[in-house]
């Protein structure tokens, strides 16, 4: 309590206002322009903080001016809520989407608006402008943890952990000011509540713009290793990536006993495609088949090329007739779409592999690719299922 009491409030107010400038001077150099939502999202929250914590400082600088005080506190209330809508938004850009968007949007708007309008009721508006942004730092502590996401890193724990002691501290100064004003007559009290209220808020700044900079620097491993596994020109998976999945795949597949199709899919007459129509159109023809083959998948397909117009899909949970119905779509979608998109039709031989007891990964993917020579074999533009060996 003495060492809260020795800290002067207008200090603290300084620090905090000028570590936010920092920390958004400095992700603005280290993050550069080209951006994903998330990182855009983190950066924009803390430039938007520090606009609030900049008018809050000069509010303080003119107390005598009520029209100036109401205008920049106003000003800095809003930059306060709307930078949590900001980090709300790159949650959702590194973890897909959140619970709570719009009641966030909607806090974010009424917060500065209520604010301004109860601005003559001190008691009032410290009540509603905090409470309100507890509301805030409540929801983006469940988008942080819940629903859950493939990132699991501990940046997330981290970042809930500020969210909920901020939730803890905009309730104390909302029950402080809004109820017992004498304690707490205006911001700048010396209150020891006050005092540590803007002592961690510092230190919770800190910690949230570290756990950005993770965060950040996590997608930026991700994307590394999606760029590693995936093929550029058609966005599936390449022969690496469909290595690494189609493993797991077959070994769960296998382990449980459960049902599991492998489909071989080589487009017809593609070298005709290149020497009649150029190699950029054989490049788009193969773009726009992986990405139907994408589109087109059911949750939890694994679609891969695997060769220059060789695609495999590995279907689990399907058996022959699911596997004949997604080559049927694939062929419907073709002979409605290839021509009006590419300029010229597009059609694709098929060899169908089903699990049997005997196979193993490799052994599963060679009877997909008999089956898919009898196909061509056959004619091309057809599915042929191969026999158990």
């Amino acid at each position: 309590m003495n060492t809260l009491a020795s800290l002067d409030p207008n200090t603290l107010l300084v620090v905090n206002a000028t570590n936010v400038l920092l920390l958004a001077a400095t992700l603005f150099v280290v993050m550069g322009r080209q951006l994903s939502v998330g990182a855009s999202g983190a950066r924009n929250t803390l430039v938007v903080q520090a606009f609030g914590w900049i008018a809050l400082f000069l509010a303080n600088l003119w107390p005598d001016r009520q029209w100036c005080v109401l205008l920049l506190s106003t000003v800095a209330v809003g930059g306060f809520s709307f930078s949590n809508w900001f980090l709300f938004r790159a949650l959702e850009g590194w973890l897909g989407p959140r619970q709570g968007r719009f009641a966030l949007l909607a806090l974010a708007v009424l917060i500065p608006l209520g604010y301004a309008v109860l601005y003559h009721s001190y008691s009032l508006r410290v009540a509603w402008s905090n409470f309100l942004l507890a509301a805030q730092f409540a929801i983006l502590a469940r988008a942080t943890l819940f629903p859950d996401s493939r990132i699991v890193g501990r940046w997330r724990w981290a970042l809930s952990l500020c969210t909920v002691v901020m939730v803890l501290l905009s309730c104390g100064r909302a029950t402080l000011g809004g109820f017992f004003p004498e304690l707490y007559p205006y911001f700048m009290a010396p209150h020891p509540f006050n005092l540590a209220y803007l002592l961690f808020t510092n230190l919770t700044l800190i910690l949230t713009n570290v756990s950005l900079l993770v965060a950040w620097r996590e997608e930026a491993e991700q994307q590394l290793r999606d760029q590693a596994i995936t093929d550029p020109l058609t966005t599936v998976l390449n022969r690496r990536g469909w290595n690494e999945t189609a493993v797991r795949i077959f070994a769960q597949a296998q382990r449980h006993r459960l049902p599991l199709a492998l489909l071989l899919l080589d487009l017809d007459h593609f070298k005709l495609i290149n020497d009649t129509h150029g190699h950029e159109a054989g490049d788009a023809a193969l773009r726009f088949f992986g990405q139907m083959l994408r589109q087109e998948r059911r949750a939890g397909d694994v679609v891969a090329r695997v060769g220059g117009e060789e695609f495999y899909i590995l279907m689990p949970m399907a058996d022959e007739p699911a596997a004949r119905g997604f080559d049927a779509r694939i062929r419907a979608i073709l002979a409605a779409t290839a021509t009006v998109k590419l300029g010229h039709g597009l059609d694709f031989s098929a060899g169908l592999a089903c699990l049997e007891k005997a196979d193993n990964l490799e052994t599963l993917a060679q009877r997909s690719d008999r089956a898919l020579y009898r196909a061509k074999a056959a004619g091309r533009g057809r599915l042929v299922k191969a026999s158990a060996d």
